[in-house]
């Protein structure tokens, strides 16, 4: 186990090693995004949701067993971390699980604005794991992303909506506010890249149980269908590596604002690959997402 000061957030997220956290995160978002977007592309060739979670995951966590090994690394942790890791296995299922169920009964514009109140979550738990004081910039700075992630989506009303999708929908977003909240604390003491491995391997477990008892895997996967699947693997991998490298060296509140370019990012994805068309209002929306995050990023 390699040695860490006690709040290596609080060390570290001065001069250049802050800007190579907000970079890694940035990669992170990146990730996800390019990982939504070819498995919107794959759901569209006929894949089902279960089958596609649990390849993704599946896919994952091989690459990165296989990376580490490659490296040398050792995947055992401390009993203490090693139950943190498992636990954080629920909180990646619930982040998947959350948000496609959720998209069942409200609008998917709905459901991704109310996933990604997440950072109001993170800055809540992260007052008592990590002593950041809830700050007035940082509420304002939060909030400014919200509602710029609401013009974004272009959402319209919240009347006449099924609330079993709010559920669904918050349920991922504490699945997300779990997951960077908690990894925070357990890759202190731990090999950031091992507390991947444990909370992968059990969300892996989860999605592939989930898939079975929702009807099993999909039948007759054409080439491309695998080449979609094999690609937003990959990126996935490379988001969820990133992603604790870059909380170890910023924080859990300022890696939850960060990944809010997320959505922005699929946004402009989404018109690129899939021919969808941005609205001004959408452009202003990204505009307040980006100046939430340099409110909260700066010094």
């Amino acid at each position: 186990m390699r040695p860490r000061p006690a709040n290596l957030s609080a060390t570290a997220t001065s001069g250049t090693a802050k800007w190579i956290g907000v970079a890694l995160i940035l990669l992170s978002a990146t990730g996800f995004t390019i990982n939504i977007v070819i498995s919107n592309l794959a759901y569209r060739d006929g894949i089902d949701v279960p089958t596609i979670n649990a390849v993704r995951h599946s896919v994952t966590i091989t690459l990165l067993i296989l990376f580490l090994k490659i490296r040398g690394k050792k995947l055992l942790l401390p009993p203490r971390e090693r139950y943190a890791g498992l636990a954080l296995g629920i909180s990646v299922f619930l982040m998947g699980f959350g948000y496609l169920s959720a998209t069942q009964y409200i609008p998917v514009s709905v459901a991704v604005l109310i996933f990604y109140s997440s950072p109001f979550l993170v800055a809540l738990i992260a007052r008592f794991t990590e002593k950041e004081a809830i700050t007035a910039l940082r509420l304002i700075a939060i909030t400014i992303a919200f509602i710029g992630l609401a013009l974004a989506l272009e959402i319209q009303s919240f009347a006449g909506l099924n609330w079993r999708g709010f559920v669904f929908a918050f349920l991922g977003a504490l699945g997300a506010a779990s997951f960077v909240a908690v990894s925070s604390v357990a890759i202190r003491t731990a090999e950031t890249q091992a507390v991947n491995v444990h909370c992968l391997t059990i969300g892996t477990i989860l999605f592939v149980a989930f898939m079975f008892i929702s009807g099993g895997p999909a039948e007759h996967i054409a080439v491309a269908g695998w080449f979609k699947l094999a690609v937003a693997s990959i990126a996935l991998t490379i988001g969820y590596v990133t992603l604790l490298i870059g909380l170890e060296i910023i924080g859990p509140v300022k890696t939850s604002m960060l990944l809010n370019t997320e959505p922005i990012l699929t946004i402009f994805l989404a018109a690129i690959l899939l021919g969808e068309r941005l609205s001004f209002t959408q452009l202003i929306g990204a505009a307040l997402v980006i100046t939430g995050i340099i409110l909260i990023t700066r010094k």
